[in-house]
């Protein structure tokens, strides 16, 4: 085994020999210590295999005994390197290929945003970019976490982020929760006060000291759960008075007045099929205008597409093609029957109470009418609801510290 590997380093041949004294030219190696192998006799021919650097001793004894060795194959790594070095420019072709792909995996190339309906893809680029998160930084620059905390800061309506590095996309996902912040954060000694004016329908109390009770009407600010506590000693005595964060779930019911107004007579878009296109360019952050033409219309959308080069979902390159498509439309003045109007105030008021109910307020009432009045759609009234009532304020130091004013004047009559 160990002399075949040697023989495929050194490279070997399997070589035909022709002639009249191919018996001499055997006898003429061997007495030269020219080694063959696998000697085998095939009519007046001979085939056998020799060491590559051997087989250039071959001349003069071919020459002597008038016969002719030819090459019927060649093996061993000499000829291995022979045959790709010819090709040795696809190689390298390839190792570069393979580098400038290795380089490019280290940066992030495009940002994904998903999940978002209030906040686009558009908007939250640009927030991210603003705070210096953008294409062309360096994954190991880039802290994941670190984005989620500045996100959920920034955006109070934003209840749950992820963020990731996938290939070379940094990959956002948010979740709008549309909850309601309160307007101080309890993270110091505080009362709970009410938020607006309502009638309170629940109470539950962790910590703190109640002062309304259910069926109770409090008017904004009043305080519904007082931060603080009285610590009562063994002779039912007052001891001191203890500040804390007070702690409850409120919910009250109160009312929002809802107002809403729009003319009859409208703007309807008409598209004429005219339209124009631009393209640009990207490749490393640098943008190139390949066509932009001028545009004689007077009104038109905008309508863009980006195409970025992409070897598959996760792994982004640093090249992209925008089309800009330039749509002309002209406007006709329309105007809503009574049926198409009131169904849009219904649409437009609906949309108003989703938004109450992403924010867990439950509808009880809803006293909203629509009428058309000249060349006017209005929708008045109120929404009777049930919600959370509670905001925060801070306790002051009089109100918990017990001053003794039973102290002695200094005399002693």
């Amino acid at each position: 085994m160990i002399i075949k590997l040697v023989r495929w380093f050194q490279g070997y041949l399997l070589v035909r020999l022709k002639g009249i004294s191919t018996e001499r030219f055997i006898n003429l190696c061997s007495n030269r210590y020219i080694y063959l192998w696998d000697l085998k006799s095939n009519g007046d021919d001979y085939e056998f295999q020799i060491k590559l650097k051997d087989y250039y001793k071959l001349k003069p004894i071919a020459k002597k005994t008038g016969t002719l060795p030819f090459i019927k194959k060649r093996f061993g790594l000499p000829f291995v390197i022979q045959r790709y070095r010819k090709r040795s420019g696809y190689a390298l072709g390839f190792l570069l290929f393979l580098a400038i792909l290795y380089i490019l995996s280290l940066f992030i190339w495009d940002i994904n945003v998903s999940g978002g309906y209030t906040y686009t893809q558009e908007a939250m680029v640009k927030f991210l970019r603003n705070n210096d998160i953008h294409p062309g930084l360096q994954k190991k620059d880039i802290n994941c976490q670190k984005i989620e905390d500045l996100i959920r800061h920034s955006y109070n309506d934003i209840g749950w982020v992820s963020a990731e590095i996938k290939g070379t996309r940094l990959v956002v996902k948010i979740t709008e929760t549309n909850m309601p912040a309160p307007a101080v954060t309890a993270t110091s000694n505080c009362h709970i006060i009410a938020s607006k004016d309502c009638i309170i329908t629940k109470i539950v109390t962790r910590t703190g000291t109640p002062k309304v009770g259910i069926g109770d009407v409090v008017k904004k600010g009043d305080i519904l759960v007082s931060g603080v506590v009285d610590i009562i000693g063994d002779n039912e005595l007052l001891v001191r008075k203890q500040p804390v964060i007070a702690d409850a779930d409120i919910t009250g019911k109160t009312f929002y007045d809802y107002s809403d107004k729009f003319s009859l007579y409208y703007n309807d878009k008409v598209y004429t099929g005219n339209e124009k296109k631009s393209y640009l360019f990207s490749i490393f952050l640098k943008k190139i205008n390949l066509y932009r033409p001028r545009i004689p219309y007077d009104k038109y959308d905008i309508i863009g597409n980006e195409f970025t080069l992409h070897l598959n979902d996760e792994f982004y390159l640093p090249v992209s093609l925008d089309t800009n498509r330039y749509l002309e439309y002209k406007e006709e003045k329309k105007k809503y029957s009574e049926a198409e109007a009131k169904a849009l105030a219904e649409k437009r008021l609906n949309r108003f109470i989703k938004k109450l109910v992403e924010k867990d307020v439950v509808i009880l009432e809803n006293n909203v009418t629509v009428a058309v009045k000249g060349n006017n759609c209005i929708a008045n009234g109120k929404l009777v609801v049930l919600e959370s009532v509670k905001d925060y304020k801070a306790i002051d130091d009089n109100e918990w510290r017990i001053i003794d004013t039973d102290e002695s004047d200094g005399n002693d009559n």
